[in-house]
């Protein structure tokens, strides 16, 4: 049996594991002084989703690898993992554990510590949408990531500082 959920109920309560096979991460951004659109993605590479109850005491866990970075773009994106921004041969990934889970205004936030390039800064996730199907479960949530606050700030103007992320987490129970 099938259930889907609004963004203001939970699923289930339980340990899900997020598979990095059927998760997303996209972001949207702009170049040239805002007048292009950037449009890229990242590779999810393993997580954990802990439902509690109550909700409030649930915990998330998540990583994606900096180097699978893509706006299919070969020009720019050899340089976005480069030294000069995410230098992933020194920090190969992105982490993000939360520290607080809350409804607010009819939906969930979860809010985290965001780890980019060795910076560790705050960020909001809202969720937009949970469904649940037996043993799965699918999360989507959206974001704002400022990339200063991690110390991201080579060529202002030609690369926005704030990304759109937004993300897609399938999880089984585990």
């Amino acid at each position: 049996m099938s259930t889907t959920s609004t963004a203001v109920q939970a699923p289930p309560a339980g340990r899900y594991a997020i598979d990095p096979a059927g998760s997303s991460v996209t972001f949207v951004t702009r170049h040239m002084f805002g007048l292009g659109k950037v449009r890229g993605r990242l590779k999810v590479t393993r997580g954990v989703i802990t439902i509690a109850d109550p909700p409030e005491d649930s915990r998330v866990e998540a990583e994606v690898s900096a180097s699978s970075f893509s706006t299919r773009n070969f020009m720019r994106d050899p340089q976005v993992r480069s030294r000069l921004f995410l230098d992933v041969r020194h920090h190969p990934a992105i982490s993000f554990s939360s520290d607080s889970i809350r409804q607010r205004q009819g939906g969930w936030s979860v809010a985290g510590l965001l780890t980019v390039k060795g910076r560790t800064a705050p960020v909001e996730l809202t969720v937009t949408g949970v469904s649940a199907e037996g043993a799965a479960i699918v999360f989507r949530a959206d974001c704002t990531v400022d990339r200063y606050a991690h110390a991201i700030t080579m060529m202002p103007g030609m690369a926005a500082r704030r990304l759109s992320v937004q993300i897609t987490a399938h999880a089984t129970r585990a």
